[in-house]
């Protein structure tokens, strides 16, 4: 019995080796293949090249508000349960209901509105919540919010309204996977307050260009992220002014702790470390895999210092990418958007005579097919882990798989391309939608209900 016994374990141990190295060779930038399209090696040059950064200075500075029409007028002040603060107003109950589900959408929101959602966010998440009402003061994240939205450039993609949706989003990830299980209250806070400062000043052009052309932000930054660096300067230089310090009355080493947690999770949305956290979030599940399968995060996470800071950076890196995993409508509207910025870059760079990088030349990409690659090689794997790890966000699999068809249809009807490209495409839509469906709750027999 004792020698079945060590066969058994031993055969568990040869099984999780396997699974980790094949972590490793599943974290390495995706290969080429012969029979992929020009779209295809362009967001694969795309996803190697893109070692750095963004951005000129964009000429002038946001006056007024965001184009969209206010999804909810007539506000009112209130209280907050037991905080009195005439600034902060309340949300019509379509809003906060629409907070629970995949379907917000920040684009449509006046700037009133959006700064209002994010400091509701801040003020109602389920497992921060007593911490923040017992040591946060009102006023402070309301003119931190207001701030934060004055700060942000009116870029297509890299704008106030993105900075809400990835705190909106973060919002849900804790909401769903009951983060009070596996994460601190304090961490909960900064981490929503590290989703709406995340893309602070962000001047519309990614880092590789501001390497390029030597700006100042990459002389600053030598070069590592000055981007992602200089957005963690701007929160901290918000939250320097005393009016809008939403740390003020956090002791001395939770504040340091915050800090440390704010600026590593905002330097791991740079898209030169996805591969490197892919590879580590594998590791995590690999090693607990029945944890996590049991909806039972807690004790693996809680382990090191090292895991729970590796979540808190994949979740709020999961929240800056979800554009693909939202509903169609959404996706379609923000990919867009954010190509539309990349071609804007693409303009700059055709009129300073510098090399145009890839997705960046309106003339040669093609958008439907730019995002079945981004989805294919990027962003699949990813999800894979994180549904894998948090089996009750598997709602981003299964809208990642429609939208990938979506997208394929939409490439059909602009393109007209012949039988065998089609049948080519099916193939890769129907192997991504395959492994969707595989990392759901239904698919792997997981209980939603069960709970250790």
């Amino acid at each position: 019995m004792e020698q079945v016994s060590e066969f058994a374990l031993l055969e568990q141990v040869v099984i999780k080796l396997a699974a980790i190295v094949q972590i490793g060779a599943e974290a390495k930038e995706p290969e080429l293949k012969e029979d992929m399209d020009e779209n295809d090696l362009m967001v694969m040059s795309w996803i190697q090249d893109d070692r750095a950064g963004a951005a000129t200075k964009l000429a002038g500075r946001k006056s007024g508000a965001v184009t969209g029409a206010a999804v909810v007028e007539g506000l009112e002040d209130h209280h907050i349960e037991g905080i009195s603060c005439g600034a902060l107003k309340t949300l019509a109950a379509g809003i906060v209901e629409a907070l629970q589900g995949p379907y917000l959408n920040t684009l449509d929101m006046s700037d009133d509105l959006k700064v209002n959602v994010a400091c509701h966010l801040v003020f109602s998440c389920e497992g921060s919540y007593n911490w923040v009402h017992a040591n946060v003061q009102a006023q402070h994240v309301v003119e931190f919010v207001n701030n934060c939205e004055a700060k942000y450039n009116p870029n297509p993609f890299h704008n106030f309204a993105h900075a809400v949706d990835v705190a909106y989003t973060v919002f849900r990830f804790f909401n769903l996977t009951d983060a009070a299980q596996y994460l601190s209250e304090t961490s909960m806070f900064w981490l929503l307050i590290a989703a709406v400062g995340h893309d602070l000043g962000h001047l519309g052009v990614n880092n590789q260009y501001l390497i390029e052309c030597s700006h100042e932000l990459a002389i600053k930054y030598n070069d590592r992220s000055p981007l992602e660096n200089m957005h963690c300067s701007t929160l901290f230089q918000v939250t320097s002014d005393p009016e809008a310090n939403v740390f003020a009355r956090m002791e001395k080493d939770v504040y340091k702790e915050a800090r440390k947690g704010i600026i590593g999770a905002i330097l791991h949305t740079d898209i030169t470390l996805h591969g490197e956290m892919v590879k580590e979030l594998g590791m995590l599940y690999q090693m607990n895999s029945e944890q996590f399968d049991n909806l039972d995060p807690g004790t693996p996470v809680t382990e090191t210092h090292a895991n729970v800071s590796l979540v808190l950076n994949a979740l709020l890196h999961c929240a800056d990418v979800n554009n693909p995993m939202k509903p169609w409508d959404i996706c379609r509207r923000v990919a867009h958007l954010c190509l539309d910025e990349y071609f804007a870059q693409g303009d700059i760079e055709k009129k300073e005579g510098m090399p145009v990088q890839m997705l960046n030349d309106r003339d040669k990409v093609n958008r439907p097919n730019s995002q079945l690659g981004f989805i294919e090689f990027l962003i699949l794997p990813f999800v894979e882990l994180m549904v894998n790890t948090f089996p009750q966000l598997d709602s981003m699999a299964t809208f990642l798989g429609e939208n990938m068809g979506r997208w394929s249809d939409t490439w059909k009807e602009e393109t007209a391309p012949g039988e065998e490209a089609v049948a080519k495409l099916a193939a890769r839509v129907a192997k991504v939608q395959t492994r969707c469906k595989a990392v759901t709750m239904e698919f792997r027999d997981i209980d939603p209900g069960h709970h250790k």
